[in-house]
């Protein structure tokens, strides 16, 4: 690890020599750090291809081993990315004199990650469903609710998109990443139809992917991160949840919550989806992979000295 200050400096740090204009020596070591855990990963071994975390690529290309040398040698590591958890790198193995700081928080894009991880999201949300009922998934003798929902989320997942389709493509995995293409680019569902519509057009026929929208939150439902609508004041000025739930106009400016229209159903003028905390929590705790960077703090020792704000009382009070 990095014998500097904070937890690998030198990704902060410039690359070339300013009086030299050469790479910087401790830049070019950290590389060689870097590459030379990548390296040790069976599939690295197996395609001499690896995720490169430049700037440019950031995790989203796998490429040759030499080109990504040549790429973290000009264009320099990704913001943020101090714990290299997709090139084989575990949180516990980071020495606790060395906190682990971060510029930014972000989940990486890339092709291959929207299907790796699939069938372990599935069986996440299997595992707690079970638990919460109280019963032994290893004993289960028939099939229940729970179980039949499972096994056909399972074969979404397993299920490639057509015959001869790349490794990891699935519906499932197809239908995550749509939800958050349309979630990042605010896309009307209609924007999202016309999409399936056309690429399920374009794909060989008997392909499985979904074809509306519709069919792709029947599939993202299954996962167990629900969600909950709330009517709020066109003008921003309160939302109708608990006590206001009843509400027909706005307790500030006096707005009608509904339009006026000769349907049964009342349609508000504005809504917001609310996105509920704790099954997302259990989600993080249930992974192996996001479970030890959110317990560090509390888990990690230090030799006496406050490395890290936690190894501080103030902290531990509050």
């Amino acid at each position: 690890m990095s014998s500097s200050s904070y937890f690998r400096s030198w990704m902060d740090g410039p690359m070339l020599d300013p009086e030299s204009n050469l790479l910087n020596d401790e830049y070019a070591r950290g590389v060689g750090e870097f590459m030379e855990l990548a390296c040790q990963q069976p599939i690295v071994l197996q395609t001499r291809k690896l995720k490169c975390p430049c700037s440019i690529c950031r995790n989203s290309h796998n490429i040759r081993i030499d080109l990504v040398w040549g790429h973290l040698y000009s264009n320099g590591f990704m913001p943020g990315y101090k714990i290299w958890f997709l090139h084989g790198e575990r949180p516990e193995y980071i020495s606790s004199s060395e906190p682990y700081i971060v510029d930014s928080v972000e989940e990486p894009r890339t092709e291959v990650d929207y299907g790796v991880g699939t069938v372990e999201m599935v069986n996440d949300a299997y595992r707690e469903n079970m638990q919460s009922m109280g019963q032994n998934v290893d004993r289960l003798e028939e099939p229940n609710a729970e179980a039949c929902k499972f096994f056909s989320m399972l074969d979404a997942a397993k299920q490639p998109l057509y015959e001869g389709c790349r490794e990891g493509h699935s519906a499932l995995s197809s239908a995550s990443r749509l939800m958050t293409i349309k979630t990042d680019y605010n896309l009307a569902e209609e924007c999202v139809d016309a999409i399936t519509d056309f690429v399920k057009d374009i794909l060989p026929e008997d392909n499985h992917f979904p074809g509306t929208y519709y069919e792709i939150q029947k599939l993202v439902a299954g996962l167990g991160l629900s969600y909950q609508m709330i009517d709020v004041c066109e003008d921003n000025c309160m939302i109708y949840w608990r006590e206001d739930e009843d509400r027909t106009r706005c307790r500030f400016c006096q707005k009608p919550r509904y339009q006026e229209t000769s349907g049964r159903v009342p349609v508000p003028y504005k809504r917001m989806w609310y996105l509920p905390i704790t099954e997302r929590l259990k989600r993080l705790y249930q992974s192996e992979r996001t479970a030890g960077p959110i317990r560090w703090h509390t888990e990690h020792r230090s030799n006496g000295e406050i490395t890290h704000p936690s190894d501080a009382k103030a902290w531990r009070h509050f």
